[in-house]
């Protein structure tokens, strides 16, 4: 029982872990250099049957956060208002400090496509942990 109890320990360490380093990473690719955001463009999308940029980045925008949302949702189960307003708050704030850099301009409709992203995450998240296997109350 003890040695079960340590592998969710870990297990939680983990995904808070991996949680807090994804939104790091977003926070860096949202406000570094523009050519940062291309390379990766252009790393993908011979295996994306290269869409536009403009269609790959709305696409990546809910795919980004909702991983992010996701992990949020599984790192704090319990504190799911407070993961949401993180991250539909990061959302925005991140594209207003994007307006301050000098290539690269935040927008509105940014700011939503990664909050419909994060939401969808969260309630991803918070779908597994209620209905799946280990969840379900009867």
């Amino acid at each position: 029982m003890q040695n079960a109890d340590m592998n969710k320990t870990a297990t939680r360490r983990l995904i808070v872990a991996g949680a807090w380093a994804s939104i790091i990473f977003v926070a860096y690719a949202t406000l570094t250099h523009i050519g940062f955001v291309y390379s990766i463009y252009f790393k993908l999308a011979p295996f994306l049957m290269r869409p536009e940029m403009k269609t790959y980045a709305h696409v990546e925008h809910v795919v980004v956060f909702a991983v992010v949302g996701a992990l949020f949702g599984f790192a704090y189960p319990r504190r799911i208002l407070l993961v949401c307003l993180f991250i539909f708050g990061s959302a925005g704030f991140l594209e207003i400090l994007q307006t301050m850099t000098p290539d690269r301009h935040g927008q509105i409709v940014d700011a939503l496509e990664k909050m419909a992203g994060g939401a969808v995450g969260i309630v991803l998240a918070w779908s597994v942990l209620h209905f799946g296997p280990r969840g379900r109350t009867t």
